[in-house]
């Protein structure tokens, strides 16, 4: 029987639902077909977005790639973008006669030979025998041999205590409750932070940040960016999620503004709307919001909290939970909060958006300035 795929309700809100990835590419992601996800969606009363339009294929063309290149239904599938159920039952339509299944034929002394001696992995020896790398995990599954796990793949590379202050250690663990998975393996003794994402400048951030502790491993899947830094036991204070700033964090101003940085970088926009700078960050976290708003009023800049949007579809999106904004509005403010913040934070976009929205402020001082004069 083929191994469960396991995937977090965590994991598929992320990818799903804020990231808005379908479930083909978050299939690819995984590492499984996208009915696979359908169906843990469905499990987690995940409500599914609207099915797409009818997927079209040209009997012609699945025959030049099915017949004629002897692809496969899921190299077809990748081609397309589609799954490999949906070219399966299309070669049924179009009565394409399909081929036989292959069996991945070896016996569990020779696959241990490989896997095991030899340290073969799992992706090479599917090369050299002409299957899939789920084929082969699966043979291995059956015949009950230890698989290596993400620490034994990756044992050839070091690992750094981590040796930075609280101001850093505040950063990271707010970019971590903004934007990134975290799980601690092999009792504890790893650390893999782990992200999805299609922007190159987050995935630069990402091995910035925790890339020079540990091995930085990256993969494209069509336009989406999977990485995972494989860290080393002492950022086990990153494995904790939970809606809620740190006392240790929230009673000291430089570690609260470091940890606001980290945030901002993860979910914060700065933005010109209207001819007028603003700021916000918007994520399900109330009560981490909450805390911000509450902090930063208390040091002198005035914040709105609220509900930004109900749980529900919105402009064809699916929101499983409210969804909760902090916003600031006024230029005094604006500045204020720019300059405690802005040397705390390395995301080169946020960065180079906080100097658009500063020089927005200062043309619209200077405007007002020469109204007043005149």
């Amino acid at each position: 029987m083929t191994a469960k795929i396991l995937i977090s309700k965590e994991k598929l809100i992320e990818l799903y639902i804020k990231r808005k990835l379908s479930t083909h590419q978050i299939g690819k992601i995984i590492g499984c077909d996208p009915s696979v996800i359908q169906k843990r969606l469905k499990e987690f009363r995940i409500t599914l977005r609207q099915p797409k339009k009818k997927i079209i294929i040209q009997k012609r063309e699945l025959e030049r790639l099915y017949l004629n290149k002897g692809f496969s239904t899921q190299k077809i599938s990748n081609l397309l973008g589609i799954s490999s159920c949906s070219v399966y039952y299309k070669l049924k339509e179009f009565n394409i006669k399909t081929r036989k299944k292959r069996i991945f034929k070896i016996n569990k002394n020779k696959l241990e030979n490989l896997y095991l001696k030899k340290r073969i992995s799992c992706s090479q020896i599917a090369k050299k025998k002409g299957f899939t790398t789920t084929v082969v995990w699966n043979k291995l599954k059956k015949y009950s041999i230890k698989t290596r796990d993400y620490l034994e793949a990756n044992i050839k590379y070091p690992k750094k205590i981590f040796d930075g202050d609280n101001e850093l250690k505040a950063y990271m663990i707010g970019f971590r409750l903004g934007d990134l998975n975290v799980e601690s393996i092999r009792n504890e003794s790893t650390v893999i932070v782990k992200s999805s994402t299609t922007k190159e400048c987050q995935v630069r951030l990402i091995k910035e940040v925790y890339g020079g502790y540990g091995h930085f491993w990256i993969k494209k899947y069509g336009d989406v960016f999977s990485t995972m830094t494989f860290l080393d036991k002492s950022f086990n204070f990153l494995v904790k999620k939970e809606d809620n700033i740190a006392d240790w964090i929230r009673e000291k101003n430089k570690l609260f503004i470091a940890f606001l940085g980290g945030y901002t970088d993860a979910e914060g926009c700065i933005s010109i709307s209207q001819g007028r700078a603003r700021f916000r960050i918007r994520s399900y976290d109330k009560n981490i919001l909450s805390q911000i708003h509450i902090k930063l009023n208390s040091l002198g800049i005035n914040t709105k909290f609220g509900l930004a949007s109900k749980k529900g579809v919105h402009s064809g999106a699916k929101h499983n939970q409210d969804c909760w904004g902090v916003f600031v509005y006024t230029k005094n403010d604006l500045l204020n909060l720019f300059s405690l913040i802005k040397p705390h934070m390395k995301h080169e976009k946020r960065l180079s958006d906080i100097i658009l929205a500063e020089n927005n402020i200062l043309e619209r001082n200077k405007k007002h300035i020469k109204a007043v004069m005149i």
